[in-house]
């Protein structure tokens, strides 16, 4: 749960999430800067990781999402020191009595969402803004109103897009992979880390100070490669072109079936699909050479056949069927096969009707 409070009026924010990563914490500070329609001259956070990477008295070490953050809505993060819950006295004192007013209030109830927390949560921060104040006389939302809106900047004139850092190498293959997905960049940074940054939409990737490539950002999380030509080398280039319409042709002259299945893999993601398809060729044509055309025929597409019905490609496994084919252990139609359950095992239960009346029996009276 994250809890802010302003330092004259002490007005109350609250914001429940699923957990505090950086997305969910810049997040909530988005909506309390909204909430309070404008922007405190400093700001003095706890020291999370998410905000403060090293705590220091006079040079903390922000995160750099949150630095960002900062220099977006201009202004000073001063964080709390370690040990010293004095620097944050208002939110301290404004986490006790929200969770005992929120503990009290619905004591009776039960939430199974974030969405009925948090309506729970802007009920209760209302009457708590509005409950006239001990010290003050007033409430903390008149207190606002009257003197402490006027002291606030501005908002900014567009929202903050949240960004989420993150710091990976560029594989030799001019790719970086984050969260399940492959992204290119200039083939000359090969080997060197980088700094990604995730927004909601697009994902950036940074050396040092210098942006090398934007890209839309993915949501599929199924290793599927997002590239821009310009990144890979001309060679890398010519072999992309080339290279799928050679193993095309390679296919159509192997089986009419391998061929079918290349198509498959190209149509679903070519240059994630190359070493794969070239895998299944080259062990195609190895069957071909020790057995022959007509026995290898047979092999490839049973092997075929098993990987299509449990949607499994995979080069391991296709050679491993070919090998369970040479040996006859492969069923030649695994669609139409029935599983015959025999008799004598008391584990196996036996369903009525014409099945169980078709399976042979060996008790005698």
């Amino acid at each position: 749960m994250f809890v802010a409070g302003l330092g004259f009026s002490h007005l109350l924010f609250a914001w429940a999430a699923e957990d505090t990563k950086s997305r969910n914490w810049l997040g909530c500070h988005r909506r309390m800067f909204a909430f309070y329609g404008g922007v405190a001259h400093v700001t003095v956070p706890d020291c999370l990781k998410q905000g403060v990477l090293k705590c220091h008295l006079y040079d903390p070490d922000l995160n750099p999402g949150y630095a960002e953050l900062a220099a977006h809505y201009d202004t000073a993060v001063v964080p709390a020191r370690a040990g010293h819950a004095k620097d944050k006295a208002v939110v301290e004192g404004l986490v006790k009595i929200l969770m005992r007013y929120v503990r009290f209030r619905h004591r009776r109830e039960r939430f199974t969402s974030l969405a009925q927390i948090n309506r729970a949560l802007g009920e209760c921060v209302e009457r708590i803004n509005a409950r006239p104040h001990s010290r003050f006389g007033v409430s903390r939302r008149e207190r606002f109103e009257t003197i402490e809106k006027a002291a606030l900047k501005a908002l900014p004139p567009t929202p903050f897009d949240v960004g989420e850092w993150k710091q990976v190498k560029l594989h030799p293959d001019c790719y970086v992979h984050v969260e399940c997905v492959y992204y290119s960049a200039p083939h000359i940074h090969r080997g060197k880390l980088v700094r990604v940054k995730l927004t909601e939409h697009h994902v950036e990737i940074f050396l040092e100070l210098e942006r090398l490539a934007i890209h839309p950002r993915s949501r599929h999380r199924d290793g599927r490669r997002i590239k821009i030509d310009a990144h890979f080398p001309p060679a890398s280039q010519a072999y992309y072109e080339a290279t799928p319409q050679k193993l095309l042709s390679q296919s159509r002259f192997i089986h009419p079936e391998l061929n079918r299945l290349v198509v498959d893999l190209f149509n679903a993601d070519v240059y994630g699909n190359i070493r794969r398809v070239q895998g299944l060729i080259r062990s195609a044509t190895k069957e071909l050479q020790r057995y022959g055309h007509e026995k290898a025929s047979a092999h490839i597409d049973a092997a075929i056949l098993h990987m299509r019905h449990f949607n499994k490609v995979r080069v391991p496994y296709f050679q491993m069927l070919l090998a369970q084919a040479r040996q006859q252990k492969v069923d030649p139609n695994p669609l139409g096969r029935d599983i015959v359950r025999k008799p004598g095992n008391p584990m196996l239960r036996y369903v009525g009707g014409a099945a169980a009346d078709a399976v042979p029996t060996n008790q005698e009276k």
